[in-house]
C-alpha cells in the first residue's frame, strides 16, 4: 500500500484480546493448509494536495491491520540476524513509508491518540520487559506473539515458523484480506455499520458515536468535527487509558452485563424520552439513536446534543464508582450508600431516575428524592411489592413526575416489611445487616471507625444443619406451650423457619472453619483445637454486642426466642433508617 494509512478520529480504540491473537496465529501456523480468509479491509482514499503522499482512511479493518502489523514487526525483531538483513527493507516498506525519496520514514498506520503512543513504541522497539497486565493491549499483543514464537524450544523449528508466516502475510498474491478501495464520495457509514466481517463486534457505544460524527461531518465539515470530537468524545471518553478502562468496565445488571457507556447512553435515551422502557429493548439502543441523529437538521441542536450527553457523562463518572471490596463505605454518604445497594442488587434501572436527580435538582432535592429512591428500593425487597420486571416503567414515571415516587412510597409501608426479615437470603441479610452496622457507627460516638469495606461473610449462628449439635434434647425449644399432637412437628417446623430469619444472621470479617460451623453454641463462640470461632472474628456491632456481649456475661443459650428478639430489634432499626 502507498502513502499513509488514517484510522478516523471516531472510531474505536483498539480492542482486540488474547482471544483474537490466538485465533489469528492458529489460523496462519497451519501449516500449509489453506488458508482462512481474514476478511475484507475498507479504505476510502482521502483529498490531497498536489505533491503530498496518498492518504487512506479506515472504514473497516483496523483491528486486523493493527495486529498483522504488529505481528510482522514481532517476527522481525525474532529473525536470526543475517535473515534481518534480506528481509529489512521489505518490512520497512509496508510498516513505514517516506513523503520522498529523501524524507524520514514515518509509521505507515496513523493510530488516534489513545493507541498511537503504545502502537509507536512497538513499531520503534520496545522491550518485552516493560510490558505487564497493566500495559496497554497493543503492548501485550506483541509480548503474546513474542512469547508465542520463543515457546519453540527448537531454534530450527522456531526460525522455520516464522519464515513461514513471513512468507504468508508478505505474499502479494495471497487471499487472506482483500482490500476494497472506496472513492472520496462513497458513503462509507453504510458500509461501516453492516459490514463488519471478522474479530470483536461493533458495541452500542461505538455505532453511536460514529452515527453523531459522521452527521457532525455532514452539517458543517471534517475539521470542524475533529476539533470538537477531540475536546468532547475523546476528552470524556478516551483521554486517557484509565478513562477509557472505567467507560468499559462491565456491570451485571440483572442477568445481563452491561458497560458503563452503554448503561450511561441508554440512560440518557431513557432521560429525553426516545428510548421507552415499556416498548424498547437494550438491542434497539443505537437504531433508536441513529433515529435521533438522524432528525438534526441544525449543527447547534447536534452539538447541544452531544455536549447534553458529556454533561450527563461526567456526572456519572463522578458519582458512579465502581464498587470492590477495596472501597470504604459510610452511612452518611447518601448516594454511595444508595448506589452501593443498587450495585448488591444488581439494578442500574433506576440510573436514568438517578442521573436525571444530579442534574437537574439543588442539593437538598436531590438528597430526598434519592433517599426516597432507597427507601423505595429496601421496603419493595422485603414486601416484594412491585417486580422488578415492573422498575424500568416506574422510573420512567419518576423521571415525568417526581411525585409518583412519593406515591409509591407511601404504598409501601414499612410495617409490611417485617415478613421480609423472615425468609430472607443472604445476599439480602447481608446488605441489611452491613448498613445497619454503618447505621450504629454514624450514630454513636463510641465508634472511631465510620467507614468500613463490603467484604464481611454472613453466617447463622444457629446452623442450617442443626440436627446433630442443636437437637431438642440438647436445646429444648422455648415455647412450652406448644404441646399435644404434633407438637413435635410444630416445634420442628419452626426451628426450620426462623434459622432464616435475619436475627439468626451476622457478619464476621472471616470465614468460620467448616468444622466449626455445625458446632454447638459454646464451641461455635469459642472454637476449638486452634480453630477460631465467632468471637474471634466479631470486629462489628451487631456481632459483638448483639451476640458477643451477652454470652460472655453468662448467656450460653441461643434459641428461637433469641432469634425472634433479636429479628425485631433488627427491624426496629431498619424502621429507623428507611422508614
Amino acid at each position: 500500500m502507498e502513502g499513509k494509512i488514517i484510522i478516523p478520529f471516531f472510531q474505536r480504540t483498539y480492542v482486540w484480546n488474547e482471544e483474537n491473537w490466538e485465533e489469528l496465529f492458529e489460523e496462519l501456523s497451519n501449516n500449509g493448509e489453506k488458508t482462512k480468509f481474514l476478511g475484507a479491509i475498507i479504505l476510502k482514499q482521502l483529498q490531497t494536495n498536489t505533491g503530498e503522499p496518498k492518504k487512506l482512511e479506515v472504514i473497516d479493518g483496523q483491528q486486523r491491520l493493527t495486529t498483522i502489523s504488529i505481528l510482522i514487526k514481532t517476527l522481525f525483531d525474532n529473525l536470526q540476524e543475517d535473515d534481518k538483513k534480506q528481509i529489512e527493507n521489505d518490512i520497512k516498506q509496508i510498516l513505514f513509508f517516506k513523503r520522498d525519496a529523501f524524507g524520514k520514514e514515518e509509521i505507515r498506520i496513523d493510530h488516534s491518540n489513545v493507541d498511537k503512543v503504545a502502537f509507536e513504541s512497538v513499531l520503534n522497539g520496545v522491550s518485552i520487559e516493560n510490558i505487564n497486565e497493566k500495559s496497554h493491549r497493543i503492548l501485550k499483543c506483541y509480548k503474546y506473539f513474542f512469547e508465542k514464537i520463543n515457546s519453540i524450544e527448537r531454534q530450527e523449528d522456531r526460525n522455520q515458523l516464522i519464515k513461514n508466516l513471513l512468507n504468508t502475510l508478505l505474499n502479494t498474491e495471497n487471499k487472506m484480506l482483500v482490500v476494497i478501495d472506496l472513492k472520496e464520495n462513497d458513503d462509507e457509514q453504510k458500509i461501516f455499520d453492516t459490514l463488519n466481517t471478522a474479530g470483536v463486534t461493533l458495541t452500542s457505544a461505538e455505532i453511536i458515536k460514529n452515527a453523531l460524527f459522521k452527521k457532525y461531518i455532514e452539517l458543517i465539515d471534517k475539521e470542524k468535527a475533529i476539533s470538537f470530537y477531540k475536546n468532547t468524545w475523546e476528552n470524556t471518553f478516551l483521554i486517557n487509558k484509565d478513562t477509557t478502562e472505567y467507560w468499559e468496565t462491565e456491570r451485571l445488571t440483572g442477568r445481563l452485563k452491561r458497560d458503563n457507556i452503554e448503561i450511561l447512553l441508554h440512560s440518557i435515551g431513557v432521560i429525553k424520552g426516545f428510548f421507552d422502557p415499556d416498548q424498547h429493548v437494550l438491542s434497539e439502543l443505537s437504531k433508536l439513536y441513529k433515529k435521533k441523529i438522524h432528525e438534526f437538521n441544525d449543527i447547534e441542536e447536534l452539538k447541544s446534543f452531544i455536549e447534553e450527553i458529556i454533561g450527563y457523562a461526567k456526572i456519572y463518572k463522578e458519582n458512579m464508582i465502581n464498587f470492590d471490596n477495596d472501597v470504604s463505605l459510610s452511612f452518611d454518604d447518601n448516594l454511595n450508600r444508595l448506589l452501593h445497594i443498587l450495585d448488591v442488587l444488581e439494578i442500574s434501572t433506576f440510573h436514568p431516575f438517578i442521573l436525571y436527580v444530579l442534574k437537574k435538582n439543588q442539593k437538598q432535592g436531590q438528597k430526598t428524592l434519592l433517599l426516597n429512591l432507597e427507601k423505595f428500593i429496601i421496603r419493595n425487597l422485603l414486601s416484594n411489592k412491585y417486580p422488578t420486571k415492573n422498575y424500568n416503567k416506574l422510573c420512567k414515571q419518576f423521571i415525568n413526575d417526581n411525585n409518583e415516587l412519593n406515591k409509591k412510597l407511601e404504598e409501601l409501608t414499612i410495617d409490611n416489611c417485617i415478613n421480609g426479615l423472615k425468609h430472607i437470603n443472604n445476599k439480602y441479610a447481608t446488605l441489611i445487616l452491613f448498613w445497619i452496622e454503618l447505621y450504629r457507627r454514624n450514630n454513636d460516638s463510641k465508634y472511631d471507625i465510620k467507614e468500613l469495606k463490603y467484604d464481611y461473610s454472613l453466617e447463622h449462628i444457629m446452623p442450617q444443619s442443626w440436627e446433630d449439635n442443636w437437637s431438642f434434647d440438647k436445646v429444648p425449644h422455648p415455647n412450652t406451650s406448644i404441646s399435644g399432637e404434633n407438637s413435635v412437628e410444630k416445634k420442628l417446623n419452626d426451628r426450620k423457619e426462623k434459622i432464616d430469619w435475619i436475627g439468626n444472621m451476622t457478619l464476621l470479617r472471616s470465614k468460620l472453619n467448616s468444622s466449626l460451623k455445625n458446632s454447638d453454641f459454646e464451641k461455635k463462640m469459642n472454637g476449638e483445637n486452634r480453630k477460631k470461632g465467632i468471637i474471634a472474628y466479631a470486629d462489628l456491632s451487631i456481632t459483638k454486642d448483639d451476640i458477643v456481649t451477652p454470652f460472655n456475661n453468662g448467656d450460653k443459650i441461643w434459641n428461637e426466642d433469641k432469634i425472634e428478639k433479636r429479628t425485631n430489634s433488627l427491624f426496629n432499626e431498619i424502621k429507623k433508617i428507611w422508614g
